[in-house]
């Protein structure tokens, strides 16, 4: 009787077959939500009946079949996402080549290739995953990543890709470089819980070099391995890295599949239906009065022109490389002339453009209708992420002494998918952001053109807020110039996750001319660092940095990281001086993934200086009732409550040279390894919360501080979100202040909710408090400034504002409902 009653109930609540479409391409996503939930309501219910009806094995036959439900309607989204590779159906109308990075400002170099159905993405530098809007690419729509080699410039954004993927998101595949998902398994522990998925290794799919080729409905692609000869005697520049291997890609695209002729159709007598379909797919179909039709007897002989099928991807590291693709087996029906090579993309270096082995490669290639696209550090500089520069301009239209131009500085232009952009330079077009190349074009003439507008105009603000502005000019005309340093720059302030005008974590404190320190260094820093000082900039201020400051091991605050060592020492080589360490001052959680970085690529530990400040406790001794032989568990290292940081210094530290009198790590409330730092910079005392939320060891330690940079994810009401995730709420951050004393507070690390601005409400005004905005640069002696642009932003940005008092209104309301209806069953349940 209870094995009916069971039976009757498991078919109740399993999904019926016919409930899942199977027609290619379509898939109901509600449909896996909903038996995930069904999943979870079930086992419970079922749970419950076994301890008082129901035997254990027979609950777990029921759960069971409910998730052999899920993972069958997950192979049929798998299915319809992923059509065979000798599909006809799904080959591709159009292909094109649309550049994302050029190689200069924000960018490093990367490009997609796009067709209707999926986006190849080659290369994945940092800000990939910010920017790849700007070509109308959502994150989830990535499913092939092509790297040309394990650098970081090629890695780097890929962890930010992935958590940026919906939970169901088909599993995402590494072509080429190898090590790569085992570096993202290590970082792993370390993504911020705070924004999606920290499970994504389980959906990447790595396939390296080794496996010779890819293949899908639209394209083949074949993996050519570019390796220098191995010589143990000779030294250069690349000795630090662990893999040498360059890896090429060759891109055929299938051949267009053909239309049918409808007049064949109706000579031949085909009806209407599925045989139609089939005749397209590419089967024989048989009639009903008999008569077998083959494909070919109803495909149009027109043929599709102006294809270009052949792509070559190849960046080369070395000369050495060069010689490696000239020698390729792959490319030698190129060289030989049996087949044209339509378009090359280079990525290598200019160092190594000009190479002699790279000129007898360019002779090779020297077709006329082979297109040569170029994107390296040596192309055109354009600002072609419109959101940046046009927030920027906004700011600097407030306050130039506080906003400084971004480089290249006056640019003033349209920014298109057209070629004016683009440099002819010999056989190379030197190719500019967002430039598309076709290799197939179809019917594009409905689609709206991606178009930036970079021109030099006068922002659109109300008369009040000009009025304001006005107002405010007088006053920064008036502030004295009398105390310059510390200066602080904010290269990004957004938490988690980058937004369209707002960078993760990463500030600059500087102590004079000569001496700097960054303070977390999120994903994008260098980009932005680029942007503010330019080029020549860049290498100054990286010569003069002396120390780099990791408050805890999330990568929005850790990610750029690497591209800073490198380029740090870059600028060294490139000024002619000798290289000095960098120190680094971190905890363990830290130094994991930097590990990791350096056994799987490139090993960057040698050029810094690390400084520990975790505690390690003493080995415990041997237990003498333990079983023999076997190791006692080290205990896990930890923060200490405050630890002052200078004396653990590397004999390289200079207090007068880097004019920083006090250095202290003080532990925080955010992950179990996370800190806050005071500092005393050119005779004024900093104090930096990082994560956290309120602290009374920050608050003790930091009394008196000139400043306060703390963060401010959330806004006031979110303080439940704010205690489950260990943040700060705006009102808490500024209670910290008042509670420290602190003269100045600059609230920062903003939710990516509030993608421009944070709500700013009136109780801000009442002290010296200020909101930091990206590129936002500041004297010591023009602090007293930053509050009072507080007005002016409730005037130019009053309408993201008003959307956000319209959402805390909704949130306010859903919660009252929910409140409500709670209040009502608990009245239900107590009359009954």
């Amino acid at each position: 009787m209870r094995r009916a009653a069971l039976k009757s109930f498991a078919n109740r609540i399993l999904i019926p077959r016919n409930s899942v479409s199977t027609t290619a391409r379509t898939f109901n996503e509600d449909l896996l939500e909903s038996i995930k939930e069904r999943i979870a309501r079930n086992r419970r219910i079922l749970q419950k009946h076994s301890s008082s009806h129901l035997k254990a094995r027979e609950v777990n036959a029921s759960i069971s079949n409910l998730r052999q439900s899920m993972a069958s309607v997950q192979k049929k989204q798998k299915a319809a996402h992923e059509p065979p590779s000798n599909s006809i159906v799904n080959i591709p109308s159009q292909v094109s080549i649309e550049v994302l990075g050029n190689g200069t400002g924000l960018l490093h170099a990367c490009f997609i290739l796009r067709t209707p159905l999926k986006t190849y993405m080659f290369n994945c530098p940092e800000n990939a995953c910010r920017f790849l809007w700007q070509l109308r690419v959502r994150s989830s729509s990535v499913v092939d990543l092509f790297l040309t080699s394990a650098s970081w410039d090629n890695i780097a954004g890929i962890s930010s890709i992935l958590l940026s993927k919906e939970a169901n998101a088909m599993p995402t595949r590494l072509h080429g470089a190898m090590n790569i998902k085992h570096f993202l398994e290590c970082i792993r522990p370390f993504q911020d819980s705070d924004y999606g998925s920290c499970k994504y290794p389980s959906q990447v799919e790595e396939r390296p070099y080794t496996m010779g080729n890819y293949e899908d409905a639209g394209l083949k692609v074949t993996y050519i391995p570019l390796s220098p000869p191995l010589d143990m005697t000779s030294r250069t520049s690349n000795k630090n890295k662990v893999n040498n291997v360059d890896v090429a890609f060759l891109i055929e695209m299938k051949e267009a599949a053909r239309r049918i002729d409808v007049t064949k159709l109706l000579e031949l007598k085909v009806p209407k239906g599925p045989l139609i379909g089939k005749l397209k797919s590419g089967e024989a179909v048989t009639l009903p009065d008999g008569r077998t039709i083959q494909p070919d007897q109803v495909f149009s002989s027109h043929k599709v022109e102006g294809e270009k099928p052949f792509l070559l991807v190849a960046e080369c590291t070395t000369e050495q490389h060069v010689q490696s693709l000239l020698d390729s087996s792959s490319m030698q029906q190129f060289f030989n002339k049996g087949k044209q090579l339509d378009y090359m993309v280079h990525l290598s270096r200019e160092s190594v453009i000009n190479t002699e082995s790279y000129k007898k490669l360019m002779e090779k290639l020297s077709d006329a209708g082979t297109s040569h696209l170029l994107i390296n550090e040596v192309n055109p500089v354009i600002p072609a992420v419109e959101s940046v520069y046009k927030h920027t301009r906004l700011l600097r239209t407030i306050s130039p002494s506080l906003f400084p131009p971004l480089h290249p500085i006056n640019w003033n232009g349209i920014i298109t998918q057209n070629s004016e952009l683009a440099e002819k330079q010999d056989q190379f077009i030197r190719v500019a952001p967002l430039q598309r190349y076709w290799m197939r074009r179809g019917n594009s003439q409905n689609e709206e053109p991606i178009i930036n507008n970079l021109l030099a105009s006068d922002p659109e603000i109300s008369v009040k807020a000009k009025e304001l502005i006005a107002e405010y000019r007088k006053l920064e005309d008036s502030v004295e110039n009398n105390c310059e340093f510390p200066k602080l720059t904010f290269f990004g302030t957004s938490s988690a996750v980058p937004s369209k005008y707002r960078n993760v974590t990463g500030y600059l404190v500087e102590g004079s001319d000569e001496s700097a320190i960054l303070l977390d260094v999120g994903e994008g820093t260098y980009g932005q660092m680029k942007a503010i000082f330019g080029e020549v900039g860049c290498k100054k201020l990286l010569t003069n940095l002396h120390c780099v400051l990791i408050t805890h091991a999330h990568q929005d605050h850790m990610n750029g990281l690497y591209t800073i060592v490198d380029r740090r020492k870059e600028a060294f080589e490139s000024l002619g001086i000798p290289y000095r360490p960098l120190v680094l001052v971190c905890n363990r959680n830290v130094l994991k993934p930097l590990k990791t970085y350096s056994i799987c690529f490139e090993n960057i530990q040698s050029l810094l200086e690390i400084v520990d400040i975790s505690r390690h406790p003493l080995t415990p001794p041997s237990s003498p009732n333990g079983p023999p032989g076997k190791r006692p568990k080290l205990p896990s290292p930890h923060l200490p409550p405050c630890r002052d940081i200078l004396g653990d210094m590397p004999s390289i530290f200079d207090k007068k040279k880097w004019n920083l009198d006090e250095l202290k790590a003080v532990q925080v409330h955010h992950t179990r390894m996370a800190n806050g730092f005071v500092m005393r910079v050119a005779g004024k005392r900093i104090v930096f919360s990082g994560d956290t939320k309120p602290c009374d060891l920050l608050v003790e330690e930091g009394q008196g501080a000139d400043i306060l940079v703390h963060e401010s994810t959330f806004e006031d009401g979110h303080e439940n979100d704010a205690m489950r995730k260990r943040h700060s709420t705006m009102g808490q951050a500024v209670d910290v202040g008042k509670r420290m004393n602190a003269k100045h507070i600059i609230l920062t690390h903003f939710s990516a909710r509030y993608p421009k601005v944070p709500v700013l409400p009136q109780y801000l005004d009442t002290d010296n408090i200020g909101i930091a905005m990206d590129m936002l640069r500041v004297r010591f002696d023009h602090l007293s400034l930053v509050p009072k642009l507080l007005p002016i932003y409730r005037e130019v940005f009053v309408s993201e504002l008003f959307e956000l008092a319209i959402k805390k209104e909704q949130r306010n309301l859903k919660d009252k409902e929910s409140l409500e209806k709670n209040e009502q069953r608990k009245a239900v349940k107590q009359s009954s």
